[in-house]
C-alpha cells in the first residue's frame, strides 16, 4: 500500500511539473500600429506573431505581448507591401470610379492587376529589451527592414520632436534613430 501511495504521489508531481513547463509567460493586451518609414511604398497589412495589424497607421486594439521581456525573445513579422501605391507597373493610374464612387468593372480589373504586384515578406527578429510598454509600433524601413518599438522610453526617443519635418525628413530621421539603412544595396 505504501508503494502505491508513493507511486501515485510521484505520478501526480511529474504531471504537475509537465503542466508547469508548458505554461506560457503572462501576456498583456496592447495597442498596435504600423509605422511606414519607407519612401514610395505602402504597407497593406502586417502581423506580429500571427496577430494582424492593418497598414493604415492608426493604433488598433489589441495584440498580446509578453508582460516581461526576456533575453532571446523573437517575433515573426509578416507583411504585404504595395511597391507602387496608386499606379500599376508602367504608370497606369486607376480608372475613374462609377456613379456614387462605386468601382466599375474596369476599376475592378485594374485593382486585380495592382494587387498582383504586392510583395509578401516574412522575417523572424529579436525583440529589443523593454521595461514599460506603450504598445507596439512596427516600424517598416527601407530595404525591407522592420523594427518593433515596444518600450515607452524608446518610443519617446524615436518619435519625439518630429512635428515640423516634411514626410521625407520624418522618415529619414526615424530610420536614423533606429539605426536602419537609408539606401539599399542593389
Amino acid at each position: 500500500m505504501k508503494w502505491f501511495s508513493v507511486s501515485a504521489w510521484l505520478l501526480l508531481t511529474l504531471s504537475l511539473l509537465g503542466c508547469q513547463s508548458m505554461a506560457q509567460s503572462k501576456t498583456i493586451g496592447a495597442g498596435a500600429r504600423v509605422v511606414n518609414a519607407m519612401p514610395k511604398a505602402e504597407i497593406v497589412r502586417a502581423s506580429f506573431n500571427g496577430q494582424a495589424i492593418g497598414g493604415s497607421g492608426g493604433e488598433e486594439c489589441c495584440i498580446n505581448l509578453p508582460e516581461k521581456w526576456q533575453p532571446g525573445m523573437t517575433a515573426t513579422i509578416e507583411w504585404v507591401k504595395d511597391p507602387s501605391p496608386g499606379v500599376n507597373p508602367g504608370g497606369e493610374k486607376p480608372p475613374p470610379r462609377g456613379k456614387y464612387g462605386s468601382i466599375t468593372a474596369e476599376g475592378s480589373k485594374w485593382f486585380e492587376r495592382h494587387e498582383a504586384n504586392y510583395i509578401n515578406r516574412k522575417v523572424t527578429i529579436s525583440i529589443p529589451r523593454y521595461e514599460n510598454t506603450c504598445g507596439l509600433s512596427l516600424v517598416f524601413m527601407p530595404c525591407d527592414e522592420v523594427y518593433p518599438v515596444i518600450d515607452c522610453g524608446q518610443r519617446q526617443k524615436v518619435f519625439s520632436n518630429l512635428r515640423n519635418k516634411t514626410s521625407s525628413e520624418w522618415r529619414q530621421e526615424v530610420v536614423r534613430r533606429l539605426g536602419g539603412r537609408q539606401q539599399c544595396q542593389q
